[in-house]
């Protein structure tokens, strides 16, 4: 509704892919019966995350593990009116900030669904690495990303290989190229 109130206000929504199916359908259809302007962010990792990692209809697993057709999000949001769904992978930095540029200027209900498996079940790779010779203490790293991996430590920024997934979104943002190393070469 803020964007009836205020509509210069540029509306967003996110929903994990779980809570999509358990309670972000039904607003979304009153989104496209009302021709709001917004857009959805669905975060899909593929799994119920904050409650224990169960199945949902997105991952054709019921809870008993049969194997069923997964209910797509795609089909569901097309399948309500939503004219616009992109669904890119976010661990992919620049274009996932272009495909939000994109979407987010167009007028009407749209989605852009954030697909990538949950860091917690599948690690993406090795532990990113500082290569110290190049890192300028910017903290660049830190202030965008907020990675509980990244870290200060004696006043230098460091990487936590215990937490670090390897996902490779700090050597995105690095404007040395000082994180990466082996890991991400």
């Amino acid at each position: 509704g803020i964007g009836k109130i205020e509509p210069d206000t540029t509306c967003f929504a996110f929903v994990g892919d779980s809570t999509f199916f358990a309670s972000a359908i039904t607003g979304m259809v009153n989104a496209v019966y009302n021709q709001a302007n917004m857009t959805l962010v669905v975060l899909d990792n593929s799994t119920t995350a904050m409650t224990g990692h169960q199945p949902h209809p997105g991952t054709g697993k019921t809870m008993m593990g049969q194997v069923v057709d997964k209910v797509s999000i795609e089909d569901t949001l097309h399948g309500i009116g939503v004219k616009t769904v992109e669904t890119v992978n976010p661990l992919h930095l620049q274009e996932a900030i272009d495909c939000v540029k994109r979407v987010a200027v167009q007028d009407g209900v749209k989605a852009i669904i954030f697909k990538s498996p949950c860091a917690v079940l599948i690690k993406s790779g090795k532990p990113a690495q500082i290569e110290e010779s190049k890192c300028i203490q910017c903290k660049k790293c830190i202030r965008t990303l907020g990675c509980p991996a990244i870290m200060l430590q004696d006043g230098k920024v460091q990487i936590e290989q215990a937490l670090c997934t390897g996902c490779g979104l700090c050597a995105q943002v690095c404007p040395t190229a000082a994180i990466g190393g082996a890991c991400h070469a």
